[in-house]
């Protein structure tokens, strides 16, 4: 189940900054490929265990090459944006990826089209696939990151302490994580005092045959309740994610549905499409059309602008608590 309904997020996000790094005090020096300018990395050499198990050697970091659009967005929070040399189509920000060549999907990687970037270090998750392509890069003497899966809350400050660490850059890390979390708990404890607490589901288009009902144990885990409100998603194992049926949305009767634009756009064809999907005419949702659309990576991605989407959520659900903070 994992792999089926990670892949398609993956799909959805395809063609969908933060500042205070080192790139805004350092100077850049020749990368070691004589490409394009490089931000010195003071912290390598560094050993990491990727999530397959296999440590990982990095050396230099000054041609990266992304395998998927989080990581992306905080390596250039971290103020690394220069030596990122390609990524993959889930890398839609900060608008500086929309120049970055294209390496192909997270899931379907191409081994050859990573290749030729002759990237000194390749940093993806594990749900990069097929493992075969990242055999080859290995091989090829490449070093392949493979993060683990970060879920909650303290997901966007684990993910930026772990890339800092292996990309050199552990104390620009250790600021933004620290200014990031901060933003977090600012936004839960602005929310700790509202006396109200709405039905809310989150009903993600991940492909033009898939729809899916986000609830406990996936990506958003924590973040409904830390805005005050309820995520009325019945529990979906490990995964935290069912396919949307009639049943369950009606069961939860959600006050408000959110959703990411990329699939109500490209799949649903906006609001009426969305309104035909089983069970969302069904609800007080969708009968007062209580809809929000919010940017997929900005939803999805748990990274350096998680505060930022946490105040969002809690002025859209908490409209009155909002305007009198």
């Amino acid at each position: 189940m994992r792999r089926t309904v990670v892949t398609l997020i993956l799909a959805a996000l395809l063609g969908a900054g933060c500042g205070g790094g080192v790139g805004e005090s350092a100077s850049t020096t020749a990368d070691a490929t004589g490409g394009t300018t490089a931000i010195p990395t003071p912290g390598l050499p560094f050993v990491y265990v990727s999530a397959d198990g296999v440590a990982t050697r990095v050396e230099s970091a000054a041609r990266i090459v992304t395998l998927s659009g989080d990581m992306t967005e905080i390596i250039f929070a971290l103020g690394l944006g220069p030596n990122v040399v390609a990524a993959d189509l889930s890398s839609v920000y900060p608008e500086a990826t929309a120049t970055l060549p294209k390496v192909g999907v997270e899931f379907m990687l191409s081994a050859e089209a990573v290749l030729a970037q002759a990237p000194t270090v390749v940093i993806g998750d594990t749900d990069a696939r097929p493992l075969e392509a990242i055999e080859q890069m290995r091989q090829a003497g490449v070093p392949v990151v493979l993060f683990p899966r970060f879920v909650g809350l303290g997901a966007p400050a684990e993910k930026i302490r772990a890339l800092a660490a292996v990309l050199g850059v552990g104390e620009a890390g250790e600021a933004l994580a620290s200014r990031v979390q901060q933003e977090i708990d600012a936004a839960a404890v602005r929310a700790s005092g509202v006396t109200t607490r709405p039905r809310v589901a989150l009903v993600y288009a991940a492909s033009p045959r898939a729809t899916l009902l986000l609830g406990p144990g996936s990506v958003i885990d924590g973040l409904f309740e830390a805005v005050g409100a309820e995520n009325v998603a019945p529990p979906a194992g490990a995964d935290g994610y069912v396919p949307l049926s009639a049943e369950a949305l009606v069961a939860g009767d959600p006050e408000v549905i959110i959703t990411a634009e990329r699939g109500f756009d490209r799949y649903l064809g906006g609001m009426e499409g969305f309104r035909q999907l089983p069970g969302v005419a069904q609800t007080a949702a969708g009968r007062e059309q209580r809809i929000l659309v919010y940017e997929d990576l900005f939803l999805l991605g748990l990274g350096p602008r998680t505060g930022q989407l946490l105040e969002r959520l809690f002025a859209d659900l908490h409209p009155e608590a909002a305007a009198g903070s």
